[in-house]
């Protein structure tokens, strides 16, 4: 809440936030319904849109509590959900028609052929890739939906929605929120030797493109995306602050950079590094921070030395009592904070530049003279952003008109420059004044109160006779004529549901058994071999826009699915692990069967398939993974400055290969995944020409499914 508020202080026209369950971060202080009710009358009183997350892949077991959360949102008022489960999407806009829907990132929309299939479908925005090229951006804005962009803060080094990385090592799935963040753990070359650039190889430097706003408005993209539901008040408050600013400042005409000052205010808040990303074309050695991969502040100082629990240091900018800092060092850094500064042996509560200080420093290895000493957060920069946060009130202009007449209630009319209306008349009638009149002065003054509600009050044309109430019947008059204003602004809807059907007829399709995705084609009865650029679509295909034919191929992606398609299977990459997704998947003309994600247990896909055949008479032509390795990450371009490795390590015994195919790199998983398919119409495996199993388990996977 802390931080939801700063947002609007810091001028967001929208919040996205999540609740207790089925957000893509499961480990942020989501809301609850309590709360999220406190949320969205805060956010809608001050003309601030609230969009909720539900963007993560959704069991069957899970389905009915997800209607529910639906349900409660939509009577809220809520303005949008961000969605990534395609059967979430196919139920939402089915039963509620008027309920907003916006693609996730996780969707992996990452093309035009994809933007115009989900705009068709009725998606109200795209949050498209963040890979996505600006020329592309461009084309997708064309078409007429609306595209938000990341526009500021961490970023992900694999495509969203494609990452198992994480649910692979630490069993920690990312599609469903819980994302251990592997990406920012030390790997190195197959020899285990270090990296020039450093080991962090696969964490990004985080995205700032305020510089370019100019070309993304321009675009015509509607919305900017500031990662910060991990983030601290401060930092939203400060980022939200630095992009308003930016976007009025061209929509007054006038040129916007960011000063030296709040430059340096979005290096100490939160930074490791910053790069304009794939949008704006930078090259790895922009994009990437492999030295580091946590918050790196700013340098404020160089170690002279250590000794009884103390550094000595000299600094190069000014260090303020109870700052956070932390001295670079291998093979980790150490943090402290400035509880105590000494200065030539007295105690001080700040130094500039050029002084010597001594700082308590508990460090199980003692730094060095020469180590950089970096600030990572400002007391006083804290302390002036709270403020800001308390004093910057969204005020919303509040025309006010009454009726003061002997004789008869008074009257109070509150109108927003939205139409919204608020009225109320006193619950006692006005009388003949005997000694001090209530006059228009008095009641004006009072309707000028608005109590916690941010309304700036403009007298209206209105009518004043000298009268008498008394003043606690006017400020009750006044209370509720502006909470019925307030209430107009909140409003939920009406229940305009309608019965969910998606009905889907079995059909006759080329029985198929096996896929296997190998390098060449297996000639046996009842097997598709799906070879990379032939029968398996790219899981990336950025460049896809006009329809095209594909026949008898594993489709990968959205923008698949809008083309002419005959007997295709949709892959795993589609993250299928509910009965609603396979009614999706399955309505599109030319999809024959569904393979499931890959992380979904035979008893979610038993109970899947079960719910399918309830409503619809007859049990689809589904796959699943019961052997290979997979594709843990794919990463957009080379991530490596100098040294492109065939195998990278993780230091515990995993070795990834590093697969390039048409700027993709995609790492492997280390062993290969295996289970036992007692559920699904056939079988999918992922076969390695290098692994000497290949054979034997092709053989033994055959005889089982036939």
């Amino acid at each position: 809440m802390e931080s939801l508020k700063a947002a609007v202080a810091g001028g967001a026209d929208a919040v996205f936030l999540g609740l207790s369950n089925f957000s893509a971060r499961a480990f942020a202080g989501n809301f609850n319904h309590e709360e999220y009710q406190e949320a969205i009358r805060y956010c809608h009183v001050r003309g601030v849109k609230i969009y909720v997350t539900m963007n993560t892949m959704l069991f069957e077991t899970e389905m009915e509590n997800a209607f529910k959360e639906i349900e409660f949102l939509y009577q809220c008022g809520t303005d949008a959900l961000l969605v990534q489960d395609f059967g979430l999407f196919n139920y939402i806009r089915t039963r509620y028609p008027d309920f907003d829907i916006h693609c996730s990132t996780q969707m992996h929309i990452h093309n035009v052929a994809g933007v115009r299939l989900m705009k068709k479908l009725g998606a109200k925005r795209v949050v498209i890739a963040r890979e996505t090229p600006l020329e592309i951006v461009k084309k997708a804005c064309a078409t007429g939906m609306s595209i938000e962009v990341f526009a500021y803060g961490a970023i992900c080094i694999s495509y969203s929605g494609q990452c198992l990385m994480s649910a692979s090592l630490k069993n920690r799935s990312a599609n469903r929120g819980m994302c251990a963040q592997t990406c920012r753990l030390r790997y190195y070359p197959g020899d285990s030797m270090h990296f020039k650039e450093g080991d962090y190889v696969l964490s990004p430097k985080d995205l700032n493109v305020i510089d370019r706003l100019p070309d993304l408005i321009e675009a015509g993209v509607d919305s900017l995306k500031i990662e910060g539901r991990m983030k601290r008040p401060e930092y939203v408050w400060l980022v939200t602050r630095t992009f308003r600013d930016a976007i009025d400042a061209y929509y007054d005409g006038k040129e916007y950079h960011v000063d030296k000052k709040r430059e340096k205010e979005l290096l100490l808040m939160f930074n490791r590094g910053f790069s304009h990303g794939h949008l704006f074309g930078d090259d790895a050695m922009a994009r990437m921070s492999q030295y580091r991969p946590n918050h790196q502040g700013i340098v404020i100082g160089t170690v002279l030395g250590y000794a009884d629990g103390m550094v000595v240091a000299r600094l190069s900018d000014f260090l303020y009592q109870h700052d956070g800092l932390r001295i670079i060092c291998d093979p980790e850094d150490i943090g402290l904070t400035a509880v105590k500064i000494y200065k030539q042996g007295k105690l001080v509560s700040m130094a500039s530049p050029g002084d010597v200080v001594s700082l308590e420093c508990k460090a199980k290895i003692p730094p060095k003279k020469g180590m950089k000493l970096h600030k990572t957060t400002d007391a006083r920069l804290l302390e002036e952003i709270n403020r800001h946060i308390r004093e910057d009130e969204r005020n919303i202009t509040v025309v006010v008109s009454y009726s003061a007449k002997v004789g008869e209630p008074l009257g109070i009319m509150a109108r927003d420059m939205d139409g919204n209306v608020g009225c109320a008349q006193s619950a006692q009638l006005l009388e003949q004044p005997k000694k001090a009149p209530l006059d228009k002065e008095k009641i004006e003054g009072s309707l000028k109160k608005t109590g916690e509600l941010p309304f700036v009050v403009e007298i209206g044309e209105s009518v004043c006779e000298p009268v008498f109430l008394p003043v606690s019947v006017l400020n009750e008059t006044r209370r509720q004529a502006y909470e019925e204003l307030a209430a107009q602004r909140v409003k939920g809807r009406n229940n305009n549901a309608c019965d969910y059907h998606a009905r889907i007829e079995e059909r006759h399709v080329p029985d198929i058994r096996m896929i296997v995705e190998a390098g060449e084609k297996i000639d046996k009865p009842g097997v598709m071999t799906a070879i990379k650029g032939k029968t398996l679509s790219p899981v990336v295909n950025e460049n896809q826009d006009k329809s095209q034919h594909m026949a008898g191929m594993v489709v990968s992606q959205a923008g698949d699915l809008a083309m002419n398609l005959e007997h295709c299977i949709a892959g795993m990459t589609f993250n299928c692990a509910n009965s609603y997704a396979l009614e999706f998947l399955l309505g599109f003309k030319g999809i024959d069967g569904v393979a499931f994600s890959s992380e979904a247990s035979n008893l979610q896909i038993q109970a899947a398939l079960e719910a399918f055949e309830k409503r619809h008479g007859f049990c689809p032509d589904t796959y699943r993974l019961v052997y290979g390795k997979r594709t843990l990450m794919n990463v957009k371009n080379s991530i490596f400055v100098s040294e492109i490795p065939k195998i990278i390590s993780d230091g515990h015994g995993n070795v990834f290969k590093m697969d390039y195919n048409n700027g993709i790199v995609e790492i492997k998983e280390p062993h290969a995944y295996s289970s036992v398919n007692g559920v699904c119409h056939g079988s999918y495996l992922i076969l390695d020409a290098s692994d000497d199993k290949t054979e034997k388990i092709l053989e033994e996977a055959y005889e089982e499914v036939f």
